[in-house]
């Protein structure tokens, strides 16, 4: 059975970027209008019926969740947005530089670009999207394969020597590797996965 291909994704401009987003509420009905495109749902239990809050835009509270004082979410409650200092207009502009740059971009090059103070807002930012940009990732579930292994590492410390101990355990379908390490010898598995 063929698999429907998702229609192509036309790059944008820098001029076309500027003429969409001019400014942080333009940012932010778009946002709304991408992530409820049918009206505003709680994002803590998801109910419909929501009210907007009259003297601060962009900001709902929902009764349904806690009827006594009600709820508050913003548009960015629940998204990589959430927690930020940044704009919302300076995450989509590394977004746009993300998307459009041909062989990637590095976090410095954002930091360098977007003038920010410190690498560290510029590596967070990239790390939150790239993680967005990615599949949800499912349950360990399938063919599950476990193994054990033992790697001494002999370390010169001022007294004498220091063996570390260390077993991976490899999860299939996952795509990823957890490596879990413990200061005392561990014989099986179990020991070493509680570290």
């Amino acid at each position: 059975m063929a698999t429907k291909r998702p229609r192509p994704v036309h790059q944008m401009t820098e001029a076309q970027f500027e003429g969409m987003f001019p400014d942080e509420d333009a940012c932010k009905a778009y946002l709304v209008a991408r992530r409820w495109p049918n009206g505003v749902v709680c994002p803590r239990c998801g109910a419909v019926k929501v009210f907007p809050v009259g003297t601060m835009p962009f900001k709902w509270q929902c009764y349904q969740c806690a009827p006594d004082r009600g709820y508050r979410f913003s548009h960015i409650a629940g998204t990589i947005f959430e927690n930020t200092n940044k704009p919302l207009r300076q995450w989509f502009k590394v977004v746009h530089l993300m998307t459009t740059s041909k062989k990637g971009i590095s976090s410095l090059q954002i930091q360098r670009q977007m003038g920010f103070g410190s690498y560290e807002t510029a590596l967070n930012m990239t790390h939150k999207i790239r993680a967005a940009m990615l599949e949800p990732e499912t349950k360990l579930g399938g063919i599950v394969e476990v193994d054990e292994t033992y790697v001494v590492a002999r370390m010169r410390t001022g007294i004498g020597t220091k063996s570390i101990t260390a077993c991976a355990e490899v999860r299939l379908r996952a795509r990823r590797r957890s490596l879990a390490r413990s200061s005392e010898r561990a014989t099986s598995l179990r020991g070493c996965s509680k570290a």
